[in-house]
Formats: structure tokens, C-alpha cells, sequence
């Protein structure tokens, strides 16, 4: 999917603001890279050109600082604000309740881990402004992030002391340095180089509207890399700075995309398509639906029809059929009845029954017949005694049930 990357001005943001933009069709190549104000930007506007890309914000590393901590074990999401807070209390110029803090990606309670901390409100106001505009922000990312001490160790072409990268900063040239010990921008001017010290044969990168400057300070060539490069390598770094109290305002617009993705689908002639496919696949699944409850309505019907058939074909005297099996087992209880054939809801039956299941059991306190069930008052049984009875009342086609100290003995439906 294609990415636009906007970098949020120092400055506070609003429509006439110029902002720094690159747009990649796939994340790894520049498409367009330039600067403009909000409503020149692409897709402003437009809700097509909108959701054809995903919008990522650019944080420079004039506008962060470093820190990193230990976070205790056991914190929960609600306290982790307060405990950063209390850690980085000391190593802060600014109060603490108005700056955002973001955690690295992966860190572990316990270990080591980075905190890049930035203005709160200046951060919140470029969101509302972006927002006020229709860009829906899907990930905050930072310019440059500290180097990683393990991969640093296992990466050759790393350098021991980190990467150093001169850049044009809104007319102010920057040195930006990267390091397992932080991000630190400082001017780039002479007196910086001297305090930094950097080696001789240590990598240094640079814009090329600063290339020339950065040549002239350190009196050796620099290695060119565009805005537009460093802007993509750095949405590859896995940080996203949309956490602790952003992560709201981070749904929202993740809501606000998926609201203006489900307006397209209904609304842009080029999604016709689709859904003229949705249509017709909901119209065929309706279709086969109703025939498959014709098919089991009528396959119901017929098995009703044959039941009533065999009910009147085996008692004549049948002349209307209501319920056709509940009228077939009361026809057959009447036939024994009178033939004098004990039936299978008979006092004789369920008592034999019972003296075949559990012939070892104590004699019941008391019996009770009514109603085809036959109650055996004060015979409870254990759960493994009782098991095995009722798996040989079932094979009889009895049904068992304990009430308290009883047993309720009945013929199973």
C-alpha cells in the first residue's frame, strides 16, 4: 500500500504551514518528495485519494529527547505513565505532565529500555490540525532512534561509535548523532566538532543542501543521502510513538479510516464493481437458502405423512391425527393393557428392572408407583454404583434419576 510522510513542523501547525511530505508507492522507493501547505498536500480533499495511501507522521530528533530506564516488573498499562514519570523525574528540564513519552518497541520489564520523551501539547495540536484537515494518522514515527547495543556488536558494518548525519533543519543545519547512548542534535558549526571529536575514519553522512557545509567542517567527503531516503529508512525502524495517553486519539483515527474506507466502498464508482459482486453473492446465498428450507419443509412434511400412515394403517380406529407417535404409544399401552402384558411403564417392569441393575443394593426404605414412575425412598448409592445402574436401566430403556435420598425410576422417552 502506498504511504504518505508528513513531518511535523517545529512550528505549530495550521493551513498555511509548510510541511515536508514524501509519498512511496511501496514503502521502499520515493514517488513524489517536496513541501507544501496542508491543503496542497496529496489528497486533500479527496476522500478517494485519502484512502488510496496509509498517512505515517514524521517526529525530527530536534523535537525528542532520549532517556533510558529500568521499568520496575509487575506495572500495569493504568500506572506506567506515573512510574516514567517518577524515573525520568530527575532527568527532565521540562514538567513532566507536559510532555508524551513512548516506549521503545519490545522492551522488557526489568531491563534497560528507551524512552523517547517529546512536547505533549505541541505533538497533540499537529494531530488535531492534520486531523481537522482529513489526513488520519495511522503510526507517529521518529526521525533517528538509538542504536542497539546487540546488534551493533553483531553488525560489522556498524561503526563502534554510532552514525553521525548533517542535516537542513527548517533553515537551521543540524548534526544528528545515533549512538547506543542516545540521539543528540547539536548546530553544525565548528565548535561542535571540536567537543565531538569525531574519528577520522568513522562513517558521516549528509543532505546535499548541507553536504558542502558538513565537507568544509570536517574537511573530508561525506557520503549523500536525501531527505526522502532517511524518511523511509526511518518508517522502518518499528517504533511508533502513539502510546500511553495518544493511544485514544490513535483509535480514533484508526476509527476514522475505517469509517472513510466503508464510505468509499458505498460511494466511488470505482468500487462498483465490488459491490455489485457483494449483491450478487448475497442474492445467491438468499436463493439457496430458501430452497434448502423448501427441501427440509417438504422432507419434514413426508416424514409426518408416513408416521400418520403406519399410525392409521396399524390402529384403523384412529380417525384423527394430532401427534402420530405420542398417539401410536398410547394405542400400544392400551393394546397391553388389555391383553394383560405388562408395559414398559408398568410398577412390575421398572421394579424387575431395577433387581437386574443393581442386584447387591440395600432393599429401599419405601416404594412409590404413580404416574408410570417408580420412586425407591432412602436408597441413595454412590456415584460409581449409581454410574453402573444407570448404564444398565438405560440398556433396558429406563431412565434414572436421584431426587435427595431417593431414585426415580421412569421408561426413557
Amino acid at each position: 500500500m502506498a504511504t504518505l510522510i508528513l513531518t511535523l513542523p517545529q512550528t505549530p501547525l495550521h493551513a498555511a504551514s509548510l510541511v515536508d511530505y514524501v509519498l512511496t508507492p511501496d514503502g521502499q522507493s520515493v514517488g513524489q518528495a517536496s513541501s507544501a501547505p496542508l491543503a496542497l498536500l496529496p489528497g486533500f480533499g479527496g476522500a478517494a485519494a485519502k484512502n488510496s495511501f496509509e498517512t505515517v507522521l514524521l517526529v525530527g530528533s530536534a523535537q525528542l529527547s532520549w532517556h533510558q530506564v529500568t521499568m520496575p516488573r509487575g506495572v500495569s498499562s493504568a500506572r506506567l505513565r506515573a512510574v516514567l514519570e517518577g524515573l525520568l523525574e530527575d532527568q527532565l528540564l521540562d514538567d513532566p505532565a507536559a510532555l508524551h513519552f513512548a516506549l521503545a518497541p519490545g522492551g522488557t520489564r526489568g531491563e534497560a529500555t528507551w524512552v523517547a520523551v517529546c512536547d505533549k501539547a505541541w505533538l497533540r495540536a499537529g494531530l488535531q490540525a492534520l486531523d481537522a484537515a482529513g489526513f488520519s494518522v495511522a503510526r507517529i514515527v521518529p526521525e533517528l532512534v538509538p542504536l542497539d547495543a546487540a546488534e551493533s556488536a553483531t553488525d560489522h558494518t556498524a561503526s563502534p561509535v554510532g552514525a553521525l548525519l548533517a542535516v537542513e533543519n527548517e533553515g537551521q543545519p543540524l548534526l544528528l548523532h545515533s549512538s547506543v547512548r542516545g540521539v543528540v542534535a547539536w548546530p553544525l558549526q565548528a565548535a561542535t566538532l571540536a567537543r565531538l571529536d569525531w574519528p577520522v575514519h568513522a562513517r558521516l553522512q549528509a543532505e546535499p543542501a548541507v553536504a558542502t557545509l558538513a565537507e568544509q567542517l570536517f574537511e573530508r567527503p561525506v557520503l549523500l543521502q536525501s531527505r526522502a531516503e532517511r524518511v523511509l529508512a526511518a518508517c522502518q525502524n518499528g517504533w511508533d510513538l502513539a502510546q500511553l495517553d495518544m493511544v485514544s486519539t490513535q483509535r480514533s483515527r484508526r476509527f476514522k479510516q475505517l469509517n472513510a474506507a466503508w464510505r468509499a466502498l458505498l460511494q466511488e464508482p470505482r468500487w462498483r464493481p465490488v459491490r455489485w459482486s457483494l449483491l450478487a453473492l448475497l442474492a445467491v446465498n438468499l436463493v439457496g437458502i430458501n430452497v434448502r428450507a423448501a427441501s427440509e419443509r417438504a422432507w419434514l412434511q413426508a416424514q409426518r405423512e408416513a408416521l400418520s400412515t403406519v399410525l392409521t394403517s396399524t390402529f384403523p380406529a384412529t380417525q384423527v391425527v394430532v401427534d402420530a407417535p405420542a398417539q401410536m404409544q398410547r394405542a400400544v399401552a392400551a393394546l397391553q393393557q388389555g391383553s394383560g402384558e405388562l408395559g414398559v411403564q408398568d410398577f412390575e417392569t421398572l421394579l424387575s428392572a431395577w433387581a437386574r441393575a443393581a442386584p447387591t443394593a440395600s432393599p429401599p426404605s419405601g416404594l412409590e408407583y404413580a404416574k408410570g414412575q417408580l420412586r425407591l425412598r432412602g436408597l441413595a448409592l454412590e456415584p460409581p454404583a449409581l454410574a453402573e445402574a444407570t448404564l444398565s436401566l438405560k440398556a433396558q430403556g429406563i431412565a434414572i434419576r436421584p431426587e435427595g435420598a431417593d431414585l426415580l425410576l421412569r421408561s426413557a422417552p
